[in-house]
């Protein structure tokens, strides 16, 4: 084979060209999506309406649930994308009457503009992933919340007992009751979208864009659970009542910085409540933090973990959300990603910032209320962060939903936070 640069032009035998083309066309074949997902549904179930957009056939023998949840919520986000309001009305009122509703307010002059729920059964799933991945939702006490503002009854204190002789009057004595005021709060994200993926409906775009909802509320969520600085929760390390230990024993210890941790501490924080809020208690760090942790050793290079514990951890493939065996004395050991209770992870100073907590969140009243489900609605000519949907020929999504959290038994916890000085 000759290439003339100059002219641009390819000289080779035929053998030669039928190679090239055989390339070619291999190389065409492995670009096409893997539609094996789409082949292997049954062609039995009913196929999407014309009015969705959508062709192809989903449905399987052996899961026709799953198969109408995918064709119901494509058929959903289409219907939205193309502003089909007819057909999202239609959609919402297959549900139970309480869960059908338009956004309010509505735009001033068109009765029909406003956004619409996502559909129970995509929504659905998303609470089960952020159940099963997002910590928040995983280790609080959950509740559904029928109003913005909803007031939770919280112990402030015990009633005391006495010792009394035989027929003498025991004295009076009552817990004493205060109240958790959550309110629900906008959390909101945009997600560009190409017209290609909303338009493809197979299980794999189906569970793309669930990842996708999944992956960015779920990390919202959870550093405002545990980081959060007021704007809008205060989350549990900076809860006014939480119990506070400090690198080194001593909030003048000197440890500044997030390197100085010891196993040491862990064990002070451990043992800053009481046996009774130990019960069933979890040890939350970064894993930032549990990798330095793991890394000491004593004068002898052993590693003070494995001798620190009668179960050796295995960190292998926890991918940042929880690890097999992982326990510290006993109680299991929380790996969260990075970012969620430590902003910016280093080796400079940081005096009086906690960065672990121990303790069980749900016996300590931590609630995440929940109002109503995900609203959704897609703009075809909207920018987001430099891109045009109308030029880049994207839709974009604006996807919100409200939540609520509070502490109501501060007590309960521990935070094992940096010295002062």
């Amino acid at each position: 084979m000759n290439i003339n640069e100059q002219d641009n032009t390819i000289t080779a035998t035929r053998d030669e060209f039928n190679t090239i083309i055989d390339k070619a066309l291999d190389r065409k074949l492995k670009s096409i999506p893997d539609r094996s997902a789409i082949t292997a549904l049954s062609s039995k179930s009913s196929v999407l309406s014309s009015e969705s957009g959508i062709s192809p056939s989903l449905g399987s023998t052996q899961d026709s649930a799953l198969s109408a949840k995918i064709q119901k919520t494509f058929r959903f986000f289409n219907a939205v994308a193309q502003n089909d309001h007819a057909t999202l009305r239609s959609i919402m009122q297959s549900y139970e009457p309480e869960y059908v509703r338009t956004l309010s307010p509505q735009v001033e002059g068109t009765a029909s503009a406003g956004g619409y729920l996502v559909p129970p059964e995509f929504y659905s799933d998303v609470l089960f992933l952020l159940n099963e991945y997002g910590f928040a939702r995983k280790y609080c006490a959950q509740i559904q919340m029928s109003s913005n503002v909803l007031n939770v009854s919280t112990l402030t204190g015990k009633p005391s007992v006495s010792w009394v002789s035989e027929t003498s009057t025991i004295p009076t004595s009552k817990g004493t009751f205060g109240r958790l005021t959550l309110t629900a709060q906008k959390l909101a994200a945009i997600y560009p979208i190409s017209n290609e993926l909303l338009q493809d409906a197979n299980v794999d775009v189906y569970n793309t864009i669930l990842r996708i909802f999944v992956e960015v509320f779920g990390a919202e969520e959870d550093t405002q659970v545990f980081r959060g600085v007021g704007s809008p929760f205060t989350g549990i390390l900076n809860t006014d009542g939480v119990s506070t230990t400090y690198l080194g024993a001593s909030s003048t210890s000197g440890k500044t910085k997030y390197t100085d941790i010891t196993l040491d501490d862990l064990i002070n924080l451990v043992q800053s409540i009481g046996p009774a809020q130990q019960r069933d208690a979890v040890l939350f760090v970064e894993q930032n933090t549990l990798t330095d942790l793991l890394k000491k050793k004593d004068s002898q290079s052993r590693y003070l973990w494995d001798i620190a514990t009668s179960n050796d951890p295995q960190i292998s493939g926890a991918n940042g959300f929880s690890a097999t065996n992982l326990k510290f004395h006993g109680y299991p050991v929380v790996a969260l990603p990075n970012g969620v209770i430590i902003e910016s992870y280093d080796g400079s100073s940081h005096p009086s910032t906690p960065f672990a907590l121990f303790g069980n969140l749900k016996t300590a009243g931590c609630w995440l209320g929940s109002r109503g489900g995900m609203e959704m609605r897609i703009s075809y000519d909207a920018s987001s962060d430099n891109m045009n949907a109308f030029t880049n020929d994207l839709q974009l999504l604006r996807v919100t939903e409200r939540i609520a959290f509070g502490v109501g038994q501060p007590g309960y916890l521990a935070v094992l936070s940096t010295s002062a000085s």
